[in-house]
């Protein structure tokens, strides 16, 4: 039986941004987008978040904005984007990223848990050594070419739906488990978790973790080490 599982969710909580968006960006412009479309598509999605609509319905239009793509050629602009992330420096908060290595030299299992997707994700767990993704799955025609539709935003419940998953295939307890968010929608998984640790301000997760003893993470920024930086980095804000 393996020693146990660590979860970490990824934007706001391995990484410094929003994943989906930047990546989104960069893939457009590197179409030739002057930013037009990218604004047009995250227009929509605001509009559809302001009014109410769930975070997994956003999800799902999210990734119809790749409808038609190669799933290789995402693949292959997910590794450029993520050099050039990384290369801009405050990629990473420093604390969550030190939990990973120190995780993974326990011999604990490391479990990236996304709603974005394995392009933009799976640079992200070479760097920072983890050992699984789990992600968003867009589904892809016989030509390996994205519909547009996703087999299950990696979203709110089913995050929780994962680690028990993950647990049951991979016959870890429940009470080797550890967990790390920065936003409500984390919750399900979280709550699964017998150690859970946040990062951040939002108000429904800071009550959550007000009823038990859960770990709060540092904003320290630093690299794929875990490593923090000596200077006053600051993250660039992006939706």
């Amino acid at each position: 039986m393996s020693s146990g599982a660590a979860f970490f969710d990824v934007d706001e909580t391995v990484i410094t941004v929003k994943s989906m968006f930047t990546f989104l960006r960069f893939w457009l412009a590197e179409q030739g987008d002057d930013g037009g479309e990218y604004a047009r598509i995250t227009d929509d999605l605001k509009q559809r978040a302001n009014a109410g609509a769930p975070r997994e319905e956003i999800n799902r239009e999210y990734y119809r904005a790749y409808r038609g793509v190669e799933y290789a050629a995402l693949v292959a602009a997910g590794q450029r984007w993520f050099d050039e992330f990384a290369a801009g420096g405050a990629a990473f908060y420093a604390e969550p990223v030190r939990a990973l290595r120190e995780h993974a030299a326990a011999g604990v299992r490391t479990v990236l848990l996304s709603g974005s997707f394995a392009p933009a994700i799976a640079p992200v767990a070479a760097a920072v050594g983890a050992d699984h993704v789990i992600a968003t799955e867009p589904l892809l025609d016989e030509h390996g070419v994205l519909t547009g539709e996703v087999r299950r935003p990696m979203i709110g419940a089913a995050k929780g739906e994962a680690v028990v998953e993950f647990l049951r295939e991979h016959a870890i307890s429940v009470n080797d488990t550890w967990g790390y968010g920065d936003h409500a929608s984390d919750l399900p998984f979280l709550w699964l978790v017998a150690r859970p640790a946040y990062r951040g301000d939002d108000p429904k997760l800071v009550a959550a973790a007000r009823t038990g003893s859960w770990r709060l993470l540092s904003d320290r920024l630093g690299d794929a080490e875990g490593n923090e930086f000596s200077d006053d980095r600051k993250v660039a804000s992006v939706w």
